[in-house]
């Protein structure tokens, strides 16, 4: 993961750069790139009943999902507060507004963009989106959405991570919100010709394209009738993410081709809140959106749950992926591109541990030499004196078994008792996938993957259903991570 300031340091330097780019310029070829995480956050509200929360335990504000965030290249949140010190002169009722230095927060929790474009962002009069504009530059992250006048507004934010070239639009969808004029402050207000005009334009200049997008039904848990239709435009256009906001509940996550050019835009049109004084179960949580993308556009992506039913923010855990999955890094992943798997089962020949199930072969500890994976099965060994219940075995007798042999099929680790009989195995580079079955069937019930900890794996969450294991550079790093292809979730 590259500096947070390195990083915006260079997207300043990309925008400038390219400010008088001239409109049919063709965008130079992307360079070789790493894989870039994009981390989406929903509404942020540090005003009303927060404010007091944020003065009194600024560090605990965030301090439980700080991590999560700061593992992410870059990290984007809707702030819905008016960042300004003026007094409240919408004809709106509800008050946010916030004390400026509370940007700050969300700097330290590791966001590094602030969307603006939403229906409560001039609030405070025009000159507020100026404050808030402010406000998020002095905590060192970058305004979108929001500006001096209708130009600036619709000016994208591009930052250079890895050599992707990712832009961030914000849209307010809603038609509430203070919209910008040709000569006044305000927000970029929806409008299809601006928008499309906008990507076109940020395309030639930017391999990878996010769009912060405001408005919805309130408290709406299906696919948003009125955010749905333009995500789908803003995907025909060429938008690799729509991050989505403004019903503060979650709302479907869903991966789309509507113009079938087999690049896929992930739509999520609301992940809810992220911070809110709403009290409801449904207002009180949220979802994190992550996002593996690369030169190409989408790889892959994940799901977070949050809460802060004591206005501050606690993280839950990811969700497990619905689809073909990836453990790339550490992090569980579901695929959105396509991948070819490598072939990595061997034959093992004779072996003095038991009978050979399925083997494989590849660089499973990283130290650049080949290890073997092996599931095999054994008669029981009974050990009298020993504490640990005796496996289950299978109706021949026979107990299951994981093995890793070095290269000249040494053992290294044999293990006595995996979580389940392993049907198959695949051994990549300080990865594998295991495909599991029942001691008395050879039918896959369900996946895993895992990082190889120096003495056994360590385990991501079990993938109910069937499977395919392999191995596939799902990065681009030229080494191959566990993945499984094919799955089927079991019927309830």
């Amino acid at each position: 993961m590259v500096d947070r300031r390195t990083r915006l340091i260079s997207g300043i330097a990309l925008i400038l750069a390219c400010g008088s780019c001239a409109a049919d310029t063709a965008v130079d070829a992307a360079p070789p790139s790493d894989a870039v995480a994009l981390l989406f956050a929903g509404d942020a509200m540090l005003g009303r009943s927060v404010a007091p929360i944020a003065a009194a335990d600024p560090d605990g504000l965030f301090a439980d999902i700080r991590r999560e965030i700061r593992r992410a290249d870059l990290a984007a949140v809707n702030v819905e507060s008016p960042l300004t010190e003026r007094l409240h002169e919408s004809p709106n009722l509800y008050a946010l507004e916030a004390d400026p230095a509370t940007a700050r927060l969300l700097a330290g929790a590791g966001f590094d963009i602030a969307g603006l474009a939403n229906n409560h962002a001039g609030d405070a009069g025009p000159a507020s989106v100026l404050d808030s504009i402010d406000a998020v530059h002095a905590a060192g992250m970058q305004a979108v959405g929001g500006g001096a006048d209708l130009e600036s507004a619709w000016e994208p934010i591009v930052i250079d991570v890895n050599g992707v070239r990712v832009a961030f639009l914000s849209i307010d969808g809603s038609g509430q919100g203070l919209a910008a004029t040709e000569h006044t402050p305000g927000i970029a207000s929806w409008d299809p010709d601006l928008a499309r005009d906008a990507i076109r334009e940020v395309r030639k200049r930017a391999d990878v394209i996010t769009v912060g997008l405001h408005g919805g039904i309130e408290y709406w848990g299906g696919a948003d009738p009125l955010l749905s239709p333009i995500a789908d435009e803003l995907a025909t256009w060429g938008v690799d993410i729509v991050w989505g906001h403004g019903p503060h509940v979650e709302q479907p996550i869903v991966v789309t081709d509507p113009d079938g050019d087999g690049r896929p835009t992930v739509v999520a049109t609301s992940l809810g809140n992220f911070l809110f004084d709403q009290r409801s179960d449904e207002t009180s949580n949220g979802l994190l959106l992550e996002v593996l993308v690369d030169g190409e556009g989408i790889i892959a992506h994940r799901v977070g749950d949050k809460h802060h039913d004591d206005l501050r923010v606690h993280f839950s855990g990811w969700r497990i992926p619905d689809g073909d999955s990836a453990l790339v890094d550490g992090r569980l992943w579901r695929l959105d591109r396509t991948v070819t798997p490598v072939e990595t089962s061997v034959g093992l020949g004779p072996f003095s541990e038991g009978t050979v199930v399925h083997a494989a072969r590849g660089d499973l500890d990283g130290d650049g030499t080949t290890e073997y994976l092996v599931s095999y099965r054994h008669p029981v060994r009974s050990k009298p004196d020993d504490p640990l219940p005796q496996p289950p075995v299978d109706p021949a007798g026979m107990s299951a078994h994981l093995g890793v042999l070095d290269a000249a099929k040494t053992p290294i680790w044999l293990s006595r008792r995996p979580p389940h009989p392993v049907e198959a195995v695949a051994a990549c580079d300080g990865t594998a996938a295991f495909a599991y079955t029942t001691l008395d069937s050879d039918t896959v019930v369900a996946t895993g993957v895992g990082s190889w900890g120096g003495f056994g794996f360590v385990l991501a969450e079990e993938l109910p259903g069937v499977g395919t294991v392999g191995c596939a550079d799902v990065d681009g790093d030229g080494q191959l991570d566990a993945v499984v292809i094919g799955r089927a979730m079991p019927t309830p």
